[in-house]
């Protein structure tokens, strides 16, 4: 697993932020391919979109600026399918706990991982913490996930929940955004929720062969953000995501030394397992060396 590697850190960062700004444009005219709005609304914690074009059904927030962030995308015909690329690395979670019983989603959304983990994991029992009662409303009627057989939707904040928490979690997975606001970071994380301290709480509620999975939005502090991860976990694997789109950290219990070769073999036994339409091992070669 990652050690110390900051200044390859630090270049991958200059670069990446290098990239959004060629991005921004691009991003304007991907809003008109992802067809009418279906619904818009602002709650207490953001201001809220729902589109929809061929079949993919788009959550977005949008900011004072007028920016529209896109948080999840789901293609109704074929939920499990993972339209987002930071999802699908997301279960890269699998590498380093095959097996888990029970999962922790922060942050809903549109549920576009609860849909993969449903069809790919069934016997999962798969708990997703929601602040906002709007989005739990949204990715009921518009998503298609709500409470039901092994899912179980709380709508909470998650730094009260996790006091809470009497039984461990083999994986957690940190993907809580909000608008952004003086309470959170530039890419709209909840500062209270990426603390060394709060991690260090967090570890308490994972199994001793427990990881926390982390979605890293690129913005300036990554560098930042990817240290207080390192300090507060024994282990932590860093994976970069497509240019501009910044990176998932995978923090562990324990230190698990994954060479090139078994990473890869690992990965390879996912693709036969889940056969999903996006290969793990290409996922697996993104990991920052």
């Amino acid at each position: 697993m990652l050690r110390e590697r900051p200044v390859r850190l630090a270049w991958m960062i200059v670069c990446g932020l290098a990239v959004v700004s060629l991005l921004t444009a691009a991003l304007a005219r991907d809003l008109v391919e992802l067809g009418p709005v279906l619904l818009e609304t602002t709650s207490e914690y953001s201001r809220i979109r729902v589109r929809e074009r061929a079949g993919v059904r788009t959550l977005s927030f949008v900011r004072d600026s007028g920016e529209e962030v896109i948080e999840s995308q789901v293609d109704l015909r074929r939920p499990d399918d993972l339209v987002l690329p930071y999802t699908r690395a997301m279960f890269l979670s699998y590498l380093y706990q095959p097996q888990p019983r029970r999962v922790l989603i922060v942050g809903l959304g549109g549920g576009a991982m609860v849909h993969f983990l449903r069809r790919h994991d069934p016997d999962l029992q798969v708990d997703v913490v929601e602040i906002d009662p709007t989005v739990v409303q949204i990715a009921d009627r518009y998503f298609g996930v709500r409470s039901e057989g092994r899912t179980r939707i709380i709508t909470q904040d998650a730094f009260a929940y996790f006091p809470e928490v009497q039984e461990p979690y083999d994986v957690i997975y940190m993907d809580a955004f909000l608008k952004p606001s003086d309470e959170t970071d530039s890419t709209g994380v909840p500062l209270r929720l990426k603390t060394t301290n709060f991690y260090r709480g967090v570890r308490e509620k994972l199994t001793p062969e427990g990881i926390m999975v982390f979605n890293i939005n690129p913005h300036p502090q990554v560098g930042d953000d990817v240290a207080a991860i390192r300090e507060a976990f024994p282990a932590l694997d860093l994976f970069r995501l497509q240019p501009g789109q910044g990176f998932v950290a995978i923090g562990a219990q324990r230190e698990q030394v994954l060479g090139p070769r078994e990473l890869s073999d690992r990965a390879a036994q996912l693709d036969r397992r889940f056969r999903t339409t996006f290969s793990f091992r290409q996922l697996a070669r993104a990991r920052v060396k």
